[in-house]
């Protein structure tokens, strides 16, 4: 509560003042001053109690004041800042006299908790009517709003902003919330510039100012910034002929002076190259001498390209192994020569590249004059001066004898997994006849630790059999429909029966036909929950859902385990990749994930993780169903 000295201080003044509480919008008058019964020939009459709209209806004031009133009453109190109003047309209804003009200050109490509770609005007669020339012709007001530069309205001594359209707004970065302000309580960088002195001579003497490419010091997204100004200053004067504000007329030309500054860096620097460059002629071509023959003495292809992406130097290398002059092989580019099947990855990768101005890397085969192709490594780096991309320097490296070891260990792994699949399948076999035979079932712990052996050794064999086919290229798919949700509750029903400590929950599961191949389909959600059982080896529990995304299929399988850490999530999906010491605590070779990853890619799918270490992790992948 307010204290009597507090009452005191506030109220007792010469100028009519009322006490308002903001709580709801009807503002509430708590109390009115002795100045103000005294304005309203009320002095035996409190208002307290009343609505300030009981008040401001009861007199003469018209509905645009009203609006204009508590627009600006509602704005204190959300801002927390005083507010003024002028030429607020207004008759207290006791008087009988005509409308007189005021200026209305509002001005928000904050409690202990920095929230306005009460808003102090005193009214001080104004003496003078403002008329600005543009108030004078309202037709103009249209006017404003269309006029393609800044254009504002400063009115008195003060500079308070009368009118402003968006262009100007849009040049300060301020909003329309200014308006009602004085100039330097909303632009306060312009205190120590020249410019409110400028304004202040104009205002007083009634001549007209202007200035072209001047300096200004704003505060634009928050940061000063120096911003180059075409501007005009220009007095309006009232029907007494006397001053009373300024019609500011604004255009920024920052970019048109930056243009001409570096036009004119441009020049003197192209002179000075120029003047170089006389000195420098048969140097350069001495140099440009000993780089082609360095370019050329290199094993490596090398090439340049402009930084359009466009080839122009290949060196001798590229020439002996295509059998082209360089002319002939930069006329036919790389396509000419690259293998139809790496063809459109390696335009899509160079494309990607020329956008961002990242590094270029990729793998493809080059057709050679002997008819053959041969697998090489290309890399190329942009080079930027000045933060421009000059052009792009590369080089293609032969990794035909990596490609080969690599295939001749794919072969080796697919015969190893195929000659492993038949002593196995015999060994199963066996364990099945024992299984059968076993009499009083003395051998039921030996013959269940056989056959999950088996069951892993199997596979184990499948997860390199399929690594092979997709290094290959060789994994067929049978693209039927089927009933996904089917599909989901089955593969669940049967990596449960294999993991009895777990509960998997199935929380949602979509009705949808799906249209793919539903065994591999079955295999990425089984390596999902296999991995999720694997890696939790204390959690209770394994949530599984499907959910429908526009014409998406999401799929998440959520584990309580030991989670990813983020350096590692990316490189799951990697062929053999395993985990820091995971690889010795939990088997497997680190083929599920890489497989899955591949058959989600067949189906024009994706995939992603979100995990932190400790907590668990949820896997999620996304097929198209549209």
């Amino acid at each position: 509560m307010l204290t009597d000295a507090l009452f005191q201080a506030l109220f007792n003044i010469s100028s009519p003042r009322i006490l308002l509480s903001v709580h709801g919008r009807d503002f509430k008058i708590i109390y009115d001053n002795e100045a103000f019964r005294s304005a309203s020939l009320n002095e035996t009459f409190s208002i307290a109690g009343k609505s300030i709209w009981d008040l401001f209806n009861a007199g003469n004031c018209s509905s645009d004041n009203l609006v204009l009133l508590e627009n600006a009453l509602i704005q204190s109190v959300e801002l927390k800042q005083t507010l003024f109003l002028y030429d607020f047309d207004y008759q207290f209804a006791a008087t009988g006299h005509g409308k007189t003009r005021w200026e209305l200050e509002i001005i928000p109490i904050e409690n202990e908790n920095g929230q306005p509770p009460y808003i102090i609005l005193t009214l001080k007669l104004q003496k003078k009517q403002k008329y600005t020339g543009i108030q004078q012709h309202p037709e103009l007001l249209n006017i404003v709003s269309h006029i393609p530069i800044g254009l504002c309205i400063l009115s008195g001594e003060t500079m308070v902003l009368e009118i402003v359209n968006e262009k100007m707004l849009n040049l300060w970065d301020r909003n329309d919330s200014i308006q009602g302000l004085p100039l330097l309580e909303f632009m306060p960088e312009l205190t120590d510039q020249v410019f409110p002195k400028l304004l202040q001579q104009v205002y007083t003497s009634g001549i007209a100012f202007s200035n072209r490419g001047a300096v200004v010091q704003l505060v634009v997204g928050g940061r000063l910034k120096s911003v180059y100004m075409d501007f005009s200053y220009t007095p309006l004067k009232n029907s007494d002929g006397v001053t009373d504000s300024i019609l500011v007329m604004a255009e920024d030309v920052t970019d048109n002076i930056m243009g001409l500054q570096r036009e004119q860096q441009l020049a003197e620097r192209l002179t000075a190259i120029n003047e170089e460059l006389s000195f420098s002629n048969l140097e350069l071509a001495e140099n440009e001498s000993r780089i082609r023959f360095l370019l050329n003495a290199l094993p490596q292809q090398v090439w340049t390209a402009d930084s359009a992406g466009l080839l122009d130097y290949v060196n001798q290398v590229v020439c002996d192994d295509f059998g082209f002059d360089v002319a002939t092989v930069i006329g036919h580019g790389w396509q000419k020569f690259v293998h139809p099947d790496d063809l459109a990855e390696s335009l899509e990768k160079w494309s990607n590249a020329l956008e961002t101005g990242c590094e270029y890397v990729t793998e493809f085969r080059l057709l050679f004059q002997d008819g053959n192709y041969r697998w090489f490594l290309s890399r190329a780096i942009p080079l930027i001066e000045n933060g421009k991309l000059l052009l792009w320097i590369g080089t293609n490296t032969n990794i035909e004898l990596q490609k080969s070891n690599e295939q001749r260990k794919d072969e080796f792994i697919s015969i190893a997994s195929h000659e492993l699949k038949t002593p196995l399948t015999s060994i199963k076999a066996f364990n099945q006849l024992i299984q059968r035979k076993n009499q009083e079932h003395a051998l039921d712990g030996f013959i269940l630790k056989s056959a999950q052996n088996i069951a892993r050794l199997e596979r184990l064999i499948k997860d390199l059999l399929d690594v092979t086919k997709i290094n290959a290229g060789k994994i067929n798919y049978e693209l039927e429909p089927f009933d996904f949700r089917k599909m989901l509750i089955e593969t669940i029903e049967n990596v449960q029966l294999t993991a009895p400590d777990h509960t998997i929950i199935l929380e949602n599961a979509v009705e949808i036909s799906c249209l793919g191949d539903r065994y591999r389909l079955e295999q990425v959600v089984h390596n999902f929950l296999t991995n999720a059982v694997k890696y939790s080896p204390d959690g209770l529990k394994i949530i599984v859902k499907s959910t429908l995304e526009g014409n998406d299929l999401i799929v998440s399988v959520q584990d309580f385990g030991i989670g990813i850490a983020e350096k590692d999530r990316k490189r799951l999906f990697e062929r053999y990749y395993r985990v820091g010491d995971n690889a010795m605590r939990f088997e497997g070779l680190g083929l599920g994930l890489f497989i899955s990853s591949e058959i989600l890619r067949r189906h024009q799918g994706n995939f992603w993780i979100e995990s932190e270490p400790g907590y668990g992790s949820t896997f999620f992948f996304r097929l198209p169903v549209g």
